[in-house]
């Protein structure tokens, strides 16, 4: 029997632990290479999402980086729509349009991506038509084979899902399914960033549309077009199916003004184009209550009342109302589910606000305008009885006496009669000077010689003062600055006949390109200026009317010495005094 070799023995196990030291080792080395290799590639797609806050931009950058480390031809990233349910394909590569649109639009649950995420978990195909989750004929007609598909989150909150796709049979390693998974993280990550960013960026555009509305609707007291400017802006800020503005008429909501798809339609007839306050539509109960209503999806809605021709999926609605009063509603609708939140429902309610200060100023500046109207109607009335009622009646007396004098006196007769010329004209003069002031067109066209001469024959008939008139005119002054000088004139004539107990009146008005002089002068009684107070309307009246068109006037009077009113006019002067 041999003896047994020891050595060799010895030298064998050596040789094999050796053997075993240097697989193990090549193995570290492997799986060292291959984690380098998977942080290199995550880095490399951390870098090439990173570069953009735009949805859209971060999704294709993404999945081609990803198709490239992975070394597939084909892939795809599906986004989920929350309150519908749906995958959505939002960046694909490899894959036709007809394809793409065979895929698309996936419910939860239902194929690859809807399993993963129903279940949250990854997905690892190796022969696609075997699988019992296929739902698509269409992938098994393409000839695609094997699948790997990842979930997108964002903490715990899905978003979709990243996957690849391969046109050969090919059995994906754990490191790869790791690597989709790790790459998935990365991009669940700048989606989440991204779609922050643009909230943030929609809720600053939010601001700036409340700020420019608010600089718009208060600069102007035409209700109509400030109204249908709001509507439109919301349109076209926050993307809408549908904006309009409804109001208060008796007990129903009538809609005025809106915009969008049905709105702009000229062949759409918008029916119910009025919801009675309280009983119909959210719109009419919004206004009944003055409580918003934000309807995430109106087929749950059973306040909701469908618009003929209307694909309103969710609606927003918030009361326009000012001092407690309800004046309408501003009613937002869109073609998604779930698509206003609290932040939207404050920043209309915020629009809404500034609404209802716009239609609260228009009305009272109608009230305003229609006391105007009636104050002036009422001037224009005191008027007629008292200057020209006055003139006529004197005319009349003279007239009824004339014959007698006449008869007795020819001389006297001749007086009177020239007495009753005098008053005639006056009232003439007077008559179409009211005529004047009620065609405010016929004001602004008539020469200024033309305008104050007629003022001067009405004094002259009213009160018998002769009036002088100086008049260059050689070119128009702008309407305004003529309807001033004119009041002015007006009012200085109307002083004059109360209060002067002048024997002569003289006008001189002067004007050239950008500038005008305008004096009023009598030889009357005269007043201390320093001693009329800030409640003398006529003299208040005058410097208020010189002061609007930028223009400046001055007294020159005495006791005893008349009157002079002096007004300077230029162009472009706005510190009249």
């Amino acid at each position: 029997m041999d003896a047994f070799d020891w050595p060799m023995l010895l030298l064998a196990l050596l040789a094999g632990g050796l053997l075993g030291c240097w697989l193990r080792a090549r193995r570290r080395m492997t799986q060292q290479r291959a984690l380098a290799r998977q942080l290199a590639t995550l880095n490399t797609v951390a870098t090439v999402v990173g570069r953009s806050l735009e949805l859209d931009e971060i999704l294709t950058s993404a999945l081609e980086a990803t198709l490239e480390v992975m070394a597939v031809e084909a892939g795809g990233i599906y986004l989920l729509d929350v309150p519908d349910g749906v995958l959505t394909l939002a960046a694909h590569r490899g894959l036709s349009a007809e394809f793409v649109a065979d895929i698309d639009r996936l419910q939860t649950g239902e194929g690859f991506s809807g399993w993963v995420v129903q279940s949250g978990e990854s997905l690892v195909i190796g022969d696609i038509a075997r699988d019992p989750r296929l739902t698509r004929e269409v992938l098994r007609r393409a000839g695609l084979r094997s699948l790997i598909v990842a979930p997108l989150r964002s903490k715990a909150e899905m978003l979709g899902t990243l996957f690849v796709i391969t046109r050969e049979t090919h059995a994906f390693a754990d490191q790869e399914s790791q690597l989709l998974e790790s790459i998935a993280q990365q991009v669940g990550l700048a989606i989440a960033n991204a779609r922050l960013f643009a909230t943030v960026t929609r809720r600053a555009e939010q601001f700036r549309v409340v700020t420019e509305v608010g600089r718009q609707i208060t600069s102007t007291l035409d209700i109509e077009p400030a109204l249908m400017q709001l509507v439109q802006l919301i349109r076209d800020t926050f993307q809408v199916y549908h904006v309009a503005i409804g109001l208060i008429e008796g007990d129903e909501v009538v809609y005025h003004f809106g915009a969008g798809e049905l709105w702009d339609d000229p062949a759409f007839d918008f029916r119910p184009g009025r919801l009675k306050v309280g009983s119909e539509g959210l719109t009419g109960w919004v206004a009944a209550s003055g409580e918003p209503v934000l309807a995430a999806d109106v087929s749950r809605e059973p306040r909701y009342v469908w618009m003929e021709g209307s694909v309103t999926r969710s609606e927003l609605v918030v009361p326009i109302r000012s001092k407690g009063e309800i004046l309408g509603v501003l009613d937002l609708q869109s073609d998604r589910l779930n698509a206003f939140d609290a932040s939207d429902l404050a920043t209309m309610q915020s629009l809404a606000d500034q609404a209802a200060v716009a239609i609260q100023n228009a009305g009272l500046y109608t009230q305003a305008q229609q006391a105007a109207v009636l104050e002036e109607r009422q001037r224009l009335a005191r008027e007629l009885h008292d200057a020209l009622t006055q003139t006529l009646f004197s005319a009349s007396l003279i007239a009824d006496v004339l014959p007698r004098v006449w008869v007795q006196d020819p001389e006297k007769g001749q007086q009177q009669l020239d007495e009753v010329r005098l008053l005639t004209r006056g009232a003439l003069a007077e008559m179409r000077t009211l005529l004047l002031e009620l065609r405010p067109k016929a004001l602004a066209e008539a020469r200024m010689e033309d305008l104050l001469g007629q003022l001067g024959r009405a004094l002259t008939g009213r009160t018998g003062i002769p009036v002088t008139l100086d008049v260059r005119e050689p070119v128009k002054l702008p309407v305004a600055v003529q309807a001033a000088l004119y009041r002015i004139a007006q009012e200085a004539q109307n002083n004059i006949a109360r209060h002067a107990q002048a024997t002569r009146v003289a006008v001189c008005y002067h004007a050239e390109q950008g500038r005008a002089h305008l004096s009023i002068g009598d030889d009357g009684c005269g007043f201390d200026v320093d001693c009329v107070g800030r409640d003398h309307f006529g003299l208040q009246n005058m410097r208020e009317r010189a002061a609007a068109i930028g223009g400046s006037l001055h007294i020159v009077s005495r006791p005893g010495a008349g009157t002079q009113i002096i007004v300077e006019w230029r162009e472009g002067q706005r510190d009249g005094s």
